[in-house]
């Protein structure tokens, strides 16, 4: 026996990692970079933190006016 039971795995894991490897190498990163570069940008003054807390609170606002809404009544 070449190989035993535990070195065909290891065989197939490597064979696959290689492909892998090869394709992602010969992936187009252009249109992926330019699409990153057009991203809109952050507000400034507002870090990782502080952004959940905002959108919380502007989600709360409306749920506020929704429910003042005679619409919703």
């Amino acid at each position: 026996m070449l190989f035993s039971f535990d070195m065909k795995y290891i065989a197939v894991l490597l064979v696959a990692g290689g492909i892998y490897f090869f394709l992602a190498r010969q992936a187009p990163v252009g249109p992926a970079a330019k699409a990153v570069a057009m991203a809109p940008a952050q507000a400034p003054g507002t870090d990782f933190l502080k952004r959940p807390l905002d959108r919380t609170q502007e989600v709360l606002g409306q749920a506020r006016q929704r429910a003042d809404d005679p619409a919703f009544k």
